[in-house]
């Protein structure tokens, strides 16, 4: 017990300290700079004819950079710093099962800095960044007090495939977890700018067009871009449809464990078409668990409109949609989770825990030129999506999580003839 009582008061100090763990361990990465920051992008989608940011905002505090997090009182530890533990039966369960929370070591390696407990904040620009260019100084935040915040790291991580990369986040502190809509005590960002630096963000657009990304802008100032708002949770800020290719699914080396975990990998030939779907933060039923391949009855619809009007919704997989003499199929969700499993959180150590899920469809191309919109019901027969912040299976009585994602629906970008995509190697593009 008084190893416990301890245990308890140096977490506690640590966690007030956090605030100074960015002057303190100021370094970056070796492997971070190695591997993600390297110019490499192949079959890498673009979500827009111009490049903007088409999404950002706080996904959650405290819970990057915990002490201890592997230890036998590891549980307590995250805790102790607002993150959430899953109650998960079975031996060896790896920790990502347990918790969304990350280790110093997993936080260094992936995102630069030593830091300890601090919070995530995705950004989604509509072309894919050059990740050379891709640092925290690059990036500001304004908070509603009128504090601006520098990020302690910025990376390309979780979205570490080489056909993706549309989408930073940002590790710093960027406000409380109290809602804006309840209470005049809460810390949030209003919106985010790009800056200028020596080596400025920089975006790649079709045949390695390069557009420099100083003065972009996201938010207006006054509304709150916190998932602890009300009803904010992650929703979708893009979707394309394209043909089945794997070309670039594939990653850096130390990274590659989760892979392949592609349309092709899981379903075969059968994988004709990729419905791909951006959202604005990491997504789970819950905030830990993982979303499996044959969740798409659980989270998505898909809005169909032939050219005479008529107006179809795909509600199944794995069922034969047929209209104007054409069928589409669903065969399942993909980008997740390498195999195959019956229990969410058993698979969570094989998913990528990225903020992109691929719907893989099979069928007649006609069928598929008439799909209009994405759409996420979140409420009655389907479950809302949670980010890494939200409450897990067995959450602590007290401690506030990031509130579940809203309705939406998303109109769908038509890739299938002109696949909308840029590979580029430093200076060379096709």
């Amino acid at each position: 017990m008084n190893s416990l009582r301890t245990l308890t008061v140096l977490s506690t100090f640590i966690l007030c300290s956090q605030t100074y763990s960015q002057s303190i361990f100021h370094s970056t990465s070796p492997l971070y700079e190695f591997f993600l920051q390297r110019d490499i992008l192949i079959n890498a989608d673009l979500w827009g004819k111009e490049p903007k940011i088409i999404g950002a905002g706080l996904g959650f505090t405290k819970i990057l950079g915990i002490p201890g997090l592997n230890s036998p009182y590891g549980e307590l530890i995250c805790r102790l710093f607002g993150g959430t533990w899953n109650t998960v039966d079975g031996d060896n369960v790896p920790l990502r099962a347990h918790t969304s929370a990350a280790t110093i070591v997993s936080i260094r390696i992936a995102y630069g800095p030593w830091v300890i407990g601090q919070g995530g904040f995705p950004v989604e620009f509509s072309w894919p960044v050059q990740p050379s260019t891709v640092r925290p100084e690059n990036f500001r935040v304004t908070l509603n007090d009128g504090s601006e915040v520098t990020p302690a790291g910025a990376s390309i991580f979780p979205n570490f495939e080489y056909n993706e990369r549309s989408t930073v986040v940002l590790v710093g502190e960027f406000g409380n977890r109290l809602n804006p809509s309840e209470d005049s005590e809460a810390l949030y960002p209003v919106k985010l700018d790009i800056v200028e630096s020596d080596i400025p963000l920089t975006l790649i657009g079709l045949k390695g067009i390069k557009k420099i990304a100083t003065g972009f802008s996201f938010g207006d100032g006054e509304t709150p871009m916190t998932a602890y708002n009300t009803g904010s949770g992650p929703v979708l800020c893009a979707a394309k449809i394209s043909k089945m290719r794997t070309a670039g699914e594939n990653g850096p080396l130390p990274f590659r464990g989760v892979l392949p975990n592609d349309g092709v990998a899981l379903y075969g030939e059968d994988a004709q078409f990729r419905l791909r779907v951006l959202t604005t933060g990491g997504f789970s039923p819950d905030g830990v668990a993982s979303v499996l391949p044959t969740d798409f009855e659980r989270f998505f619809r898909i809005r169909c409109e032939a050219p005479d009007g008529q107006v179809i919704w795909i509600t199944e997989a794995n069922k034969v949609y047929e209209y104007m003499g054409k069928t589409l199929e669903v065969l399942g969700l993909a980008d997740l989770g390498k195999t195959e499993s019956d229990d969410p959180y058993t698979l969570a150590y094989s998913e990528d825990h990225d903020n992109q899920i691929d719907i893989i469809l099979k069928g007649d191309v006609e069928a598929m030129h008439c799909i209009t919109h994405v759409h996420i019901p979140a409420s009655g027969d389907y479950t809302p999506f949670y980010n890494p912040g939200g409450p897990g299976n067995t959450p602590t009585p007290g401690t506030i999580y990031t509130n579940p994602g809203s309705e939406f629906l998303q109109p769908v970008l038509d890739a299938i003839d002109h696949p909308y995509t840029v590979t580029w190697f430093g200076q060379n593009a096709r």
